[in-house]
C-alpha cells in the first residue's frame, strides 16, 4: 500500500491508538521513516498521550450529570446572532439558507438595471414611457410590427390589443 502525507494525517490518530490495520500501519511506518514532518506528527502524539495519560483524574461530584442535564432542559436554545438581524430583516428573510438570499439579491439587481435600461431606451427615443400617452399606432410605437401578421386568436393578436 502506497502512503502519502494526506493519507497518513487521516489515520494517524488511529495509528496512535493502535487501531489501524496490519497493512496500514506497516505502510504508515514505512512513511514516517521517510517523511520528518508525519515522524514529528506521530511523535507530538504520543507525547501528548502520555501526559494526558499521567494527569491525575479530577472526581466528579455525587448528581454531576443529573445536575447539568436539568440545566440544560431549563435552557432556552441560544440564539444565532448575525448582522441580518441587527440590521432589522424580517425573520423570514434571516432563516433563508445564504445562497438563496444572494440569488434573490442578484434577481432583485438584475430586474431593477434591466427595468432602468429599458426606461432609458424608452426615453431616448423620444417615446414617453407612461401608456397613458402612447401614440395610437402601438405596431410602430413599440415596433411589434412583426406581430401584425399573426393569424386571428394568436396570442400575437391578444398583445397587440392590450398595446392599443
Amino acid at each position: 500500500m502506497r502512503m502519502d502525507c494526506t493519507r497518513f494525517a487521516e489515520h494517524i490518530n488511529a495509528y496512535v491508538d493502535h487501531a489501524v490495520p496490519p497493512e496500514i500501519r506497516a505502510a504508515m511506518q514505512s512513511h514516517a521513516t521517510s517523511c520528518p514532518a508525519c515522524r514529528g506528527e506521530i511523535e507530538a502524539l504520543v507525547q501528548l498521550e502520555s501526559v494526558l495519560r499521567s494527569a491525575p483524574e479530577a472526581p466528579v461530584p455525587q448528581g454531576f450529570a443529573a445536575h447539568v442535564m436539568a440545566r440544560a432542559a431549563t435552557q432556552k436554545a441560544p440564539r444565532k446572532l448575525s448582522i441580518l438581524a441587527w440590521a432589522g430583516l424580517p425573520e423570514w428573510w434571516q432563516e433563508l439558507p445564504g445562497p438563496a438570499r444572494a440569488a434573490a439579491a442578484a434577481i432583485l439587481v438584475v430586474g431593477l438595471a434591466l427595468g432602468g435600461v429599458m426606461g432609458w431606451d424608452a426615453n431616448r427615443n423620444g417615446r414617453s414611457p407612461s401608456p397613458a400617452a402612447a401614440p395610437p399606432d402601438a405596431l410602430a410605437a413599440y415596433n411589434l410590427d412583426y406581430l401584425a401578421e399573426a393569424p386571428a386568436g394568436a396570442l400575437a393578436q391578444v398583445v397587440l390589443a392590450l398595446n392599443q
